[in-house]
């Protein structure tokens, strides 16, 4: 095999020129050496030290009688696409600039070029020349070996090549995970917008759930207000309760109204919050929707445990743990259903916080992948499997905790461990 490989050769000495290029000049075999392969090959026999199928360089060269002329003859090569990864340099040269100075303006060019620098004397000391040029450095001494000459500048060649190899893998390398990182980013973000709007369809529900026994007693009030009127027996008594138990109505709406947008356009800004009364809040958001299911919920939270960060991230998790909890309950056909919420603080400073139920448990063979994205055990209509992922990422990335799922007799429980970070207790 043969490569084609660019070498500059600078140097005031024509002499010395043209041994470079006889040095450098593709080896021939002799005839003498093609007739005994030849014989080698005719009888399958293998001892001889001629190598066949030897890598071969072939060196094209380029020469100059002078530094500057040097630098332009690399500068030009370099434009054209043709790299010079090795350039024999005199230190010595009388006229333009001298050898350091060539060898400093080439690597401006290409600060990987190998500089091979061939003196008998020099004005500049070796600490000179390496503190200026760094690194691919190597000293040559006139009068120079020829076969030490042809190694040095073959293995600089290969090892030139081998570097730019690499350098293009890690910038290809470096592309695609770029490109998998902006992937798994849309990925990521078109999951959020799937859980959004998957979580609003559900509150969508538990609003209408939440309004209809409101709306129910404002209409009965309407028709006690009418039916007095008719009768004539509307007093201002019986006008001024009445009043005053639609505005409370109207008000527990607007209330409801309020605790849906927090869910919905969360409050980006770290207060400190009670978590009882975050977790409650979030339990009445779905206690009527649930119980319309047959699904009771439980609450076991200490009291005056104080947090101080995001209510929002565990009104979200929370949420989505008890929802996901009513599912495997009315999916199993539990008559009587119940999910267990209990927060506490354990012996180590962390907070616990669990959502358990009595909905049959999950299968041991899927329970290590329920916080997997896009896996779940419900049919593709009623669940998209970004849920529990959603919750996870939460709990991790945001909280800076761990979330995760055990099997209890009669059904599941989701277990939140929380670092004491940014935790007060009262």
């Amino acid at each position: 095999m043969e490569l084609t490989t660019h070498i500059l050769t600078i140097d005031d000495d024509t002499t010395i020129l043209d041994a470079y290029a006889s040095i450098l000049s593709p080896y021939k075999r002799t005839s003498l050496e093609d007739a005994i392969m030849k014989l080698e090959k005719l009888h399958d026999i293998d001892c001889s030290a001629i190598d066949g199928g030897e890598k071969v360089i072939d060196f094209h060269l380029h020469q100059a009688n002078n530094g500057l002329e040097g630098v332009e003859i690399f500068r030009r090569e370099h434009e054209a696409g043709n790299r010079i990864p090795v350039c024999i340099v005199d230190m010595r040269m009388p006229n333009g600039i001298d050898g350091l100075e060539t060898s400093m303006r080439l690597k401006e060019i290409d600060p990987d070029v190998n500089i091979i620098i061939a003196t008998a004397y020099s004005d500049r000391s070796n600490k000179e020349i390496l503190e200026c040029l760094k690194s691919n450095i190597f000293y040559i001494r006139k009068p120079f070996n020829n076969e030490e000459i042809y190694q040095l500048v073959y293995s600089l060649s290969l090892s030139y090549d081998a570097t730019q190899t690499i350098r293009c893998l890690n910038r290809d390398l470096e592309r695609r995970v770029e490109e998998e990182i902006q992937k798994n980013r849309q990925k990521d973000a078109l999951m959020l917008h799937q859980a959004k709007l998957a979580a609003l369809g559900e509150m969508i529900g538990n609003i209408a759930h939440q309004w209809r026994q409101p709306l129910n007693i404002i209409s009965m009030l309407f028709q006690k207000i009418s039916r007095h009127h008719k009768n004539g027996t509307l007093t201002d008594e019986i006008m001024a309760q009445s009043l005053a138990d639609a505005l409370q109505t109207i008000q527990h709406m607007s209330q409801t109204i309020d605790d849906f947008r927090g869910q919905v356009e969360p409050n980006r800004e770290k207060v400190t919050y009670i978590l009882e009364d975050t977790l409650k809040s979030t339990i009445n958001l779905l206690e009527k929707s649930f119980a319309l299911s047959g699904v009771r919920i439980e609450a076991d939270i200490s009291a005056q445990i104080r947090l101080y960060g995001f209510p929002e991230d565990i009104k979200q998790v929370v949420l989505n743990l008890l929802n996901n909890a009513k599912d495997a309950i009315l999916s199993h056909g539990i008559v009587e259903g119940v999910i267990r919420v209990d927060a506490s603080i354990t012996d180590d400073n962390r907070l616990r916080l669990n959502v358990c139920d009595n909905g049959g448990g999950i299968e041991e063979e899927v329970i290590d992948k329920i916080f997997e994205p896009y896996f779940t055990t419900k049919h593709k209509a009623q669940g998209t499997g970004i849920g529990l992922y959603m919750s996870r990422r939460i709990v991790e990335e945001r909280l800076g905790g761990t979330i995760g799922a055990s099997n209890t007799p009669g059904g599941a429980c989701l277990t939140l461990d929380l670092p004491i970070t940014d935790l007060l207790q009262g």
